[in-house]
């Protein structure tokens, strides 16, 4: 450096290191960046498949509850269903069974009846809401509702108490399809709303059966429905967009997956 400042190659040299200071910075952010990124992805994609496989295992495991004998599926539920397990191919489940409270017993309902009075109606109706369950300790289908009293096609077996819970029983199908653009979990309650997202960017969806005898089957004869007593559910999600670093040794995204065995206890009681 003269007295009158700096050289050019003295200026060049400094914005040169700072050049590469700069650049050195800019990666180590950039860097940090994408981690940061890749590590969110891989937290949404783990919750995501969490959500799934808890929903599924809490709704399977309670398939049947009601007590459902064969008179109920005498005329097949919604006209399709006549099990409690409904293998629907690959990746498809149906499972039918109490999931829902609407109404509590308002006046004692005697052994041999076939009405019984509620406090409310508006949770059933005579379409795809006309199956329950009262107590959990039998199922039969809505025949009339007037006011709050509701006719059966069936006798009651045993008496029932006021304020007994009465449930309504569904069809509920579990499913691998498309939800604005991308592979998700799909769950239908059968009830005209069509399927309703659960997860997104769920891969894959793959059910295994358990039968009475031990043995794990992947497809299952109508005929052996009823000896199902467990189902392995396993999953595969992935994340929602690519890691740039896995990319170059692959398509980039990141997957884990989940395998549950499920143990339907409520068959027992068919």
């Amino acid at each position: 450096m003269n007295r009158k400042g700096m050289t050019l190659i003295e200026l060049l040299v400094a914005l040169v290191v700072s050049g590469v200071l700069v650049a050195g910075v800019y990666r180590t952010f950039v860097s940090q960046q994408n981690t940061f990124t890749v590590q969110e992805q891989v937290v949404d994609m783990q919750q995501n498949v969490r959500l799934a496989i808890n929903r599924m295992t809490r709704e399977l495991r309670m398939a049947g509850y009601g007590r459902m004998d064969a008179t109920f599926f005498s005329e097949k539920m919604h006209g399709i269903y006549e099990h409690v397990v409904n293998p629907g191919g690959d990746g498809i489940v149906t499972v039918v069974g109490g999931y829902k409270t609407v109404a509590t017993l308002s006046a004692f309902a005697s052994a041999g009846s076939k009405t019984i009075q509620v406090n409310i109606v508006s949770g059933v109706d005579l379409d795809k809401k006309k199956y329950i369950s009262i107590n959990g300790l039998e199922s039969n289908q809505i025949k009339k509702i007037t006011g709050n009293q509701i006719e059966l096609f069936s006798n009651l077996t045993t008496d029932h108490l006021a304020g007994e819970t009465v449930f309504l029983i569904m069809a509920i199908t579990y499913s691998l399809g498309i939800s604005e653009g991308k592979s998700a979990l799909l769950r239908d309650e059968n009830l005209g709303l069509g399927p309703q997202p659960v997860a997104e960017n769920i891969e894959s969806l793959r059910f295994r059966y358990v039968m009475n005898t031990g043995e794990t089957l992947d497809v299952v004869l109508p005929a052996r429905y009823d000896d199902i007593r467990m189902i392995q559910v396993n999953i595969v999600a992935r994340t929602d967009r690519t890691d740039p670093e896995l990319a170059k040794v692959s398509d980039g995204f990141r997957r884990r997956t989940l395998t549950s065995n499920i143990q339907l206890r409520n068959l027992l009681f068919i």
